[in-house]
Formats: structure tokens, sequence, C-alpha cells
């Protein structure tokens, strides 16, 4: 029975040695050279009998090693070859059972060219062309290969649900991913964990409890158990009351700070366990170095309209420098988690547009000036009650 199979897929061809047709038998053992081979089925197989190609399960099966035909041979018939390779795609049979140079040429079956090439299916198929490969399912195309790089696959949905690949046996747990008609969704196992709409904003899921899936994201509502990101904002949402660390901060695999929430109220966290510290002695002198401390008020030269107090950081980086980050008039430098430009070192300059150094603004926690502060109000206070009781 006349058959055509696609191309092999590489790395798994193997090309069974001759066979020679003995009277009156129909199974025979396949071997490459003195060790016999096992086709993963029928369908991974060509097997060519009398120069026409052979259907797999009609015209011969496979069990193991042996190869049995339908029918017994004869003397004179001759097994041209067996190829084991991928999968063989059954296109048909022509009624005579016979394969011609006509019958690749035209028809139902599409053309395959001299090289080989497939091309023109008509109504369930692929079409090729110049410029692009197309492949069509009930004369709806729903996958283009374009020979431009910059859209190199397309593939067609046009009932607007989600592309699934990767599936696996249970369709309902499948991985989707792909566009929705509005949004770019990530399905594995079935569950949405990540969405991101044509706003761009992206908002992750991650919690197994989750109820409700926003198909579209809106900052302003409170969604819970998920993560987004949206107008230049971060929002994460909760369903329930219990205190939980929201985001953690590790420095070697270990954590060295934390922001959590409870149901009302949200606290900012830095390690403090005594187990993590030594050479704890009381403060000293707390009240002098309080008073070489500068509070002024000023504006910021981007918000000149709003006056504020605080301290100039260089000020306060000798008397508590635990609470200043960076250095005084520090300029940009190329560190080693940058991509450094042709002629650059870690630790030179970085320079603008003009060849002009860039600032390296510090900073300052004002909170880590609290325990000096308490210290300081002690100190005061045993003063004024030593002499109360004088």
């Amino acid at each position: 029975m006349a058959y055509i199979g696609r191309q092999p897929i590489v790395g798994n061809f193997q090309v069974c040695d001759a066979i020679s047709v003995v009277n009156g038998q129909a199974a025979y053992t396949l071997q490459v050279g003195s060790v016999n081979v096992i086709p993963e089925s029928a369908n991974h197989m060509l097997v060519s009998l009398n120069g026409i190609l052979q259907k797999p399960g009609s015209s011969f099966t496979i069990s193991s090693s042996t190869m049995t035909f339908a029918s017994n041979l004869a003397t004179g018939d001759v097994i041209d070859f067996v190829l084991l390779l991928g999968d063989v795609l059954d296109i048909g049979t022509p009624s005579d059972a016979t394969v011609t140079n006509a019958k690749l040429t035209s028809g139902s079956f599409g053309n395959i060219t001299s090289t080989g090439t497939l091309t023109n299916f008509t109504s369930t198929g692929i079409d090729d062309n110049a410029t692009s490969t197309a492949i069509t399912i009930s004369s709806d195309e729903r996958v283009t290969i374009d020979a431009d790089d910059e859209k190199a696959l397309v593939v067609h949905h046009n009932d607007g649900s989600v592309v699934r690949i990767g599936m696996n046996n249970n369709a309902t747990n499948s991985n989707e991913i792909g566009f929705d008609s509005t949004d770019f969704i990530v399905k594995p196992g079935g569950t949405e964990r990540l969405r991101l709409n044509t706003s761009g904003h992206a908002k992750a899921v991650a919690f197994t409890n989750r109820s409700t899936i926003l198909n579209t994201i809106n900052p302003t509502v409170d969604d819970t158990n998920s993560f987004e990101i949206a107008n230049g904002y971060i929002h994460l949402f909760r369903d329930d009351t219990a205190t939980i660390k929201n985001i953690i901060f590790g420095k070697n695999g270990s954590e060295v700070g934390s922001i959590s929430t409870n149901g009302s109220s949200t606290s900012y966290n830095t390690s403090s366990d005594y187990r993590l510290k030594e050479n704890v002695i009381e403060i000293a002198n707390a009240t002098t170095r309080l008073k070489l401390l500068k509070p002024s008020r000023f504006n910021f030269i981007a918000d000149a309209d709003t006056t504020v107090d605080g301290f100039l950081a260089h000020e306060v980086s000798n008397i508590v420098p635990e609470a200043v980050s960076g250095t005084h008039n520090g300029v940009k430098t190329w560190t080693k988690y940058d991509e450094l430009p042709e002629g650059v070192s870690i630790g030179d300059n970085k320079l603008d547009d003009d060849g002009n150094t860039i600032p390296e603004y510090q900073g300052i926690d004002q909170s880590k000036l609290v325990p000096l502060l308490v210290k300081t109000i002690q100190e005061l206070e045993a003063r004024i009650t030593e002499l109360e009781n004088k």
C-alpha cells in the first residue's frame, strides 16, 4: 500500500540491514549489523516493498524487533529498504495503491518540488512562498513563519483566547502562555500567575488560595493576594490581617531587613536580634554628641516651594555615621555590576555626555538618630532628677 512520510527527525535516523524475502513468510527481524533494533512504533518507520511505500498498521505491524507484513511474501517480492525515523504522516492512499510523479505534483495532496519541498496544501496543510510559510486548518491560517526576522513566527487565534503551549495529558491543567483580547497571560498548570496588559501594567499572582483574577488591571482596585506594577507604583495586596513580611531584604542568604504589614499598619524592620550582636556597651556622652547635630530648614532644588526640617548628610556623618549613606562630594564610578565600555575599568569615574563627573548623592536614615535621642533624654532626666533632689 503506497504511503508518504515526513522528513526524519535529525539524530534519529537508522537504515536497517537488507532483508531477504522468504517465500510464504510474513515476519522478519530488523537488524543493524548484528544487533536487533526496536522501532518506537510502526509510525516511526518507512518500509518499501516492490518499490511502493507501505502503510504502517494496515500493510505491516511491528512487535519488538519483528516486522510483520499483512500477508505472506512470495518469491520475487523485494523489500527495498526499512528506515527507522520520526513520526510518519498519513496523507491518504490513492485508490489504485500506486504513487506516480503526476500524483505528487498536483491534487489535494499539495505539491512536492524537485528538491523535496512540500508546498501549497489546499484546505489543511502548509502554504510556502518566497516570503513566508503558513500552516492552515480548515482554510484558516493558524501559524505564519515569516522570512522577516522581526516577525518570524505568528500564531493566529481568531477568538481571542489564550494560545496554549506545553500541554500535558490533562487539558484542565495545561500550561498556557500568550495573548487574549487585551493582555499577555502566563498560566502554568492552568492557573493564572502573571498578567501584563496593553497599558504596561503587570500583575504577578503567586498565592495558591487566590479566588479571583482581575481581567483588567486597575491599581485603584484592592485585589487579594497579588502583586502589581502599575502607573509607576508597586502594589502588594493580601486577603488576611495576620502580620506577614511583604518584602524581605537579604545578603549572602541571611535576612537583614523587611517590610511587614498586618490588618492596619506597616512596619519597616532592620535586623536587631541580640544573637546577631557582640561588644554591646551603653551609649556615653549622648547629650554632647547630640549638641553637635545641626538641624536645619531648607527646600530641595527640585521642589522650591516646599520648606522642610532636616539635616545635611555630611554634617551628620561624623556624629552618627551609620545614619548616612554615600560620601561627601561623591561621584558615580564603574562597578563590577556594570557593563563596562571599551577602555573603562572598574573604579573609573562615570562621565556624562559633556565629559563631566556624575554626582553620587548622599542619603540619610533619620531613624538611626533615635538611639542618640533616647540616651540624651535619659541623661537629661537624670540631671533633672539630681537637681530636684538637692
